[in-house]
């Protein structure tokens, strides 16, 4: 892998560590790092699945079926934009940019927001719930656990990659993690009301982003070799 052309700019102990790392990460082809890249993101997406199923199976809950089919399909292509801005390296080995990684991180959430809020005004009878503190809470850790299997995989992608913002880059991460979670909730969840899901769906992303930005230095630095 050759190291870019930016490398001179950075101080010195950062392009050591950085010439470092990528003498010691074997090139592998490009197609065979795609296939592997693939199935990393599949087996997270698999673990998703199965938790979703695990906590229960795809009910309505007294929902209209066309108010979950348009909030499911608006949100995945917002958390597929996510993904490949904040996971995505880009054209540089050290990944995106502060800005494309900050714009992932404090945009992707606002945009969710946004637009659930005209999908809910279309059936203003989901602006009313029985929701509760407990219901609350209950989805934001099962949003938790629905970002896992994706927060996993892509940490495993950009694992070592990062030697200049890895908190930045953990918290981008954490934020299109948590942008699954939110597209698969909807499946499960029968509460709608305006508090529920500032509290209970909106919440979670920004707690799973704090969490990645605070596990980043761990999960996608680059780390010294020890011998």
């Amino acid at each position: 892998m050759k190291a870019p052309d930016s490398l001179p700019e950075l101080p010195a102990h950062l392009r050591a560590r950085i010439l470092e790392a990528v003498r010691d990460e074997p090139a592998a082809p490009r197609a065979e790092g795609a296939r592997r890249a693939a199935l990393t993101v599949a087996l997270g997406f698999v673990a998703t699945t199965a938790i979703l199923l695990a906590i229960s199976m795809p009910d309505l809950r007294g929902r209209p079926l066309a108010y979950v089919e348009v909030l499911v399909l608006v949100w995945t292509p917002i958390a597929v934009l996510a993904t490949w801005a904040g996971v995505g390296r880009g054209r540089s080995m050290l990944g995106r940019s502060r800005r494309w990684l900050v714009a992932t991180a404090v945009l992707t959430p606002v945009v969710l927001l946004l637009s659930w809020i005209p999908v809910t005004v279309y059936w203003p009878e989901t602006l009313v719930d029985g929701s509760e503190t407990f219901h609350h809470v209950r989805c934001v850790v099962v949003t938790l656990a629905l970002a896992l299997g994706p927060f996993v995989a892509f940490t495993r992608l950009r694992r070592g990659s990062d030697p200049i913002t890895p908190w930045l880059t953990g918290a981008a991460i954490g934020t299109a993690a948590a942008a699954w979670g939110a597209v698969a909730l909807p499946l499960i969840c029968g509460f709608t009301s305006p508090r529920h899901m500032l509290l209970g769906h909106f919440l979670p992303v920004l707690l799973i982003a704090a969490l990645g930005a605070a596990l980043g230095q761990w999960l996608v630095a680059v780390r010294p070799k020890t011998e």
